[in-house]
């Protein structure tokens, strides 16, 4: 027998949820097949037990507050460990949840199994039984995510030996840790582990941390590591790994040598298409497994769209976005048309770092005439207040003051830079932030600051 959709998207993460809401908002028949839990890794292994797990180490070790008091009251591992492990677990279960509901108040199928492509627009689903069925859909999403790239020369069966998804099931809080890969989650691990009393290296084959973000910003964080004994190892890559003792030996591309309990691997991810028979229906991937897609999301097969990590690494706020313009150009929705122009991305470290629109050094690849405003936060009022310092950035032109790109690293971060990315969405300058009132004291108020720095460093070069 077979059951017949409008949509079905495989994956119940941001995008397939996204997606199937959006079309059976507008009437038409959806079902989402998961192989895992509502939410997909955003409620599982990625964001929400990550920043779970971060807002739970500076709750127990005082690690913002220690320096500003003179006080910190450390929780004991054993305990640290527990307490961590039920709370990621009671925020994931809500989360999940929460997801659940809403895929049925939209009235969209759930359907748990394995999911492959069929002819003719079919798609078998598997249970963990085996049995199968077949939905046939008028459109389909591939939406399956992606999972923690593993080397093929690391035995991950060791025991310390960690990617990004299997090192929350861990028993014990890291007393020495190296990770591999200085990009968002391993900049966020390894504040995490410091702050829970860990001694944490980070290797990395570049020449600075998470380069996806305004160089400034970067180096900013790197003295942040420095000032902490964070090592950071640049231009090396762990060459490596095997059980030593208690521990572990870890061999490094330098030669170096390293005894850590713990190697976390943090170094890319890997498309999830394996074993959906996308070769066999001629779905065209990329030298590294992801789909190929269209400005409208749709593979070289009619019918058949993909969005989310399938394509390339993102955001979940972003897969959201790739969803629904997928939904409103294969069912001819005026909703909404393209994805953000002007995406925010952010990483959830101590601090948190954000940022949105151009960095300073796509400005000078593009050779454009621009000017900088900064504001230190440890001199607004909040940030006197709260003891603790960092840097809002602002990047504008010259000629008419439109913001081009806001960056920001400190408490907040992330949702202090939601000002800046509306602002350059409306076409807004540093006379639009210098005009307007905003609450003090407060973070917020530190674009006050900037622009006003902007301003006079514009004033001060055309004298």
């Amino acid at each position: 027998m077979t059951e017949t959709y409008d949509l079905v998207a495989i994956g119940a993460g941001p995008a397939g949820e996204s997606a199937t809401e959006l079309a059976a908002f507008f009437g038409h028949r959806c079902a989402i097949v998961e192989r895992d839990q509502p939410g997909g890794t955003v409620t599982t292994t990625g964001g929400a037990p990550t920043k779970t797990l971060r807002e739970a180490a500076l709750y127990l070790t005082g690690f913002t507050h220690g320096d500003v008091y003179g006080l910190r009251m450390r929780t004991p591992p054993e305990v640290a460990t527990d307490v961590i492990r039920r709370r990621t677990q009671a925020v994931c279960e809500v989360l999940q949840k929460v997801t659940a509901d809403n895929i049925a108040l939209r009235r969209v199928d759930y359907i748990r199994g394995r999911a492959r492509l069929g002819v003719n627009g079919s798609v078998i689903v598997a249970d963990q039984d085996g049995r199968e069925r077949i939905l046939r859909g008028r459109v389909i999403l591939i939406a399956t995510g992606s999972r923690p790239h593993r080397p093929p020369n690391i035995p991950f069966e060791v025991p310390g030996i960690c990617d990004t998804d299997t090192v929350l099931l861990r028993g014990w809080v890291p007393r020495e840790i190296v990770i591999a890969g200085g990009g968002p989650v391993g900049v966020e691990f390894a504040t995490i582990c410091h702050a829970l009393g860990a001694k944490v290296t980070l290797v990395d084959r570049g020449n600075r941390l998470v380069t996806a973000m305004d160089g400034e910003v970067a180096a900013y964080l790197e003295g942040l590591f420095r000032e902490w004994g964070i090592t950071v190892l640049f231009g090396s890559t762990v060459e490596g790994a095997a059980a030593s003792g208690a521990g572990l030996e870890v061999r490094l591309s330098t030669g170096r040598k390293m005894l850590p309990d713990t190697l976390l691997f943090a170094a890319g991810r890997a498309p999830n298409t394996p074993g959906l028979g996308l070769e066999s229906l001629g779905i065209e991937l990329d030298s590294r497994g992801r789909i190929v897609v269209d400005a409208n999301f749709r593979t070289s097969v009619p019918g058949v769209y993909a969005a989310g990590d399938v394509v390339r690494p993102t955001l979940a706020s972003i897969a959201m976005e790739q969803g629904r313009v997928a939904t409103c150009h294969a069912f001819g929705i005026p909703f909404e048309g393209t994805v953000d122009p002007c995406p925010v991305s952010a990483i959830y470290g101590m601090p948190e770092v954000s940022g949105a629109g151009a960095t300073e050094e796509q400005c000078r690849q593009q050779g454009l005439d621009y000017e900088v405003g900064r504001a230190d936060l440890a001199v607004t009022p909040r940030g006197a207040i709260a003891g603790r310092g960092g840097l809002l950035k602002l990047i504008f032109l010259k000629a008419d003051r439109k913001v081009l790109g806001v960056h920001c690293v400190g408490d907040i971060a992330s949702e202090i830079v939601g000002i800046g990315q509306m602002l350059i969405r409306c076409g807004g300058t540093l006379n639009t932030l210098a005009n307007m009132s905003l609450n003090t004291p407060t973070y917020s108020y530190a674009y006050k600051y900037a622009a006003f720095d902007g301003l006079r460093r514009l004033a001060a070069g055309r004298r």
